[in-house]
């Protein structure tokens, strides 16, 4: 998870969720109306969604996607206020036509169209939801957006976690389960402290690196499952709020406050942190070189970008760090060239310098020195970056975790190490 400048979200209290689920630990009943269409089989649909649900946005820039599931399935298209249902047992192509939509067949007849939302439904327990080559559990509403498509996937929050822990975490051993079971409850607290963060959007989080990583049933795996039914409910608190449950790869040695990474509000629980048992990490040490007309060139890129015009800059002449933080990072570079001088701080150094080796990916962390070759006039030809960690390092060390778990450390005092002064507390 890199969380990237996110604005700052005003604080969930625990009290008053856990009295709005205490009133909604009902199970969410949706009933359709029945119709009928050449082809499919007329018939009432109940559905069920346990509470707490989220609703996790898929996609948001396709005009078309194909829709099925295991077995049979709903279908429940909803038109100017009235509801029609159909279900079947093959896959279902969904297509924006003029800002609405249309659902045709596997054979390509159609179904229905000129609808504001469509929500598929599976039947039956077990029975998964197919969108193109993947599978999710809950249930999927379709909705116009433009010329594409919205598909959001609403679905109970434990269930949420098995198709996100996995890519959060990477594969790990049955030796490694308490530094799963940390991600987990990171990870519910992040989800629980973030619903309606978008306000009036259709949906709470997204499936990217934005919120959290999401991939559904496909990524799912039985340790993960496991620590995540170990730890159901629990969450990270600090002041009977949930807590901004930061993480990140590899420290390199100390996470970092928060402030010093982003321009945020201070956290008492987002403190730095001396933490060496991720340096089994491949990054906890690392190296990229850039000749200089190819850091140069980064540097245009990204000036364009931000600047919103061509940018050429004369050739690096020095490149300075003007401060670290208490974890090591640095809180501004300045590089010079002939012409002029540049600063960036923070955080976005990552963006600005990138790597040597792959120009879609950001250097490994701001825990770095500088180091400039010259030639024999004294012009600069080689800048060597040598660092340590990989992230923003902020909050859990996921490494380091994982290093706890292997030295014995529970997953409660893995999470109280790296978020200073919380708590765990049982949600639901």
């Amino acid at each position: 998870m890199s969380h990237t400048d996110k604005q700052t979200r005003h604080p969930v209290r625990i009290l008053p969720l856990l009295l709005r689920l205490a009133a909604g630990l009902f199970l969410i009943v949706l009933i359709w109306s029945c119709a009928s269409v050449p082809g499919l089989k007329e018939e009432s649909v109940t559905n069920y969604i346990r509470v707490p649900f989220v609703r996790v946005l898929l996609e948001d820039n396709s005009d078309v996607v194909r829709l099925g599931s295991d077995a049979s399935f709903a279908i429940e298209c909803l038109q100017d206020g009235k509801q029609t249902v159909y279900y079947s047992s093959q896959l279902v192509t969904l297509a924006n036509r003029n800002g609405t939509l249309r659902v045709e067949n596997k054979r390509g007849d159609m179904i229905q169209q000129g609808m504001q939302e469509v929500n598929i439904l599976p039947r039956g327990h077990g029975n998964r939801i197919h969108v193109n080559d993947s599978r999710y559990r809950g249930i999927m509403k379709v909705l116009p957006h433009g010329q594409s498509l919205r598909l959001v996937n609403i679905i109970y929050v434990e269930d949420y976690l098995r198709g996100v822990v996995p890519p959060e975490i990477g594969p790990r051993e049955a030796s490694e389960i308490e530094a799963v079971k940390a991600q987990a409850v990171a990870a519910r607290t992040y989800t629980m402290a973030h619903l309606q963060q978008y306000g009036a959007e259709p949906y709470d989080l997204k499936s990217t690196i934005i919120d959290q990583l999401y991939q559904g049933v496909n990524i799912e795996n039985k340790l993960v499952n496991q620590a995540i039914d170990a730890t159901a409910g629990r969450v990270i608190t600090y002041q009977d709020q949930f807590i901004n449950a930061y993480y990140h790869s590899t420290c390199g040695g100390m996470t970092d406050d928060i402030v010093d990474v982003w321009e945020r509000t201070p956290e008492p629980y987002l403190k730095p942190v001396a933490d060496t048992d991720c340096n089994w990490s491949k990054y906890f040490s690392w190296r990229e070189v850039f000749t200089e007309p190819q850091l140069r060139m980064r540097l245009e890129q990204y000036l364009s970008r931000e600047r919103g015009r061509d940018m050429r800059l004369a050739p690096i002449t020095d490149i300075r760090i003007e401060g670290h933080s208490a974890g090591g990072r640095v809180m501004q570079l300045q590089i010079y060239t002939r012409d002029d001088m540049y600063r960036f701080y923070k955080d976005r150094i990552r963006w600005v310098i990138g790597r040597s080796s792959n120009p879609d990916l950001i250097l490994p962390s701001d825990r770095f020195e500088v180091k400039l070759g010259h030639d024999g006039q004294g012009n600069v030809t080689a800048i060597t970056f040598t660092g340590q960690g990989y992230g923003h390092g902020v909050g859990m060390c996921q490494c380091g975790a994982i290093g706890k778990a292997r030295l014995g450390w529970t997953y409660d005092s893995i999470l109280t190490h790296f978020y200073t002064g919380t708590e765990l507390k049982q949600l639901y």
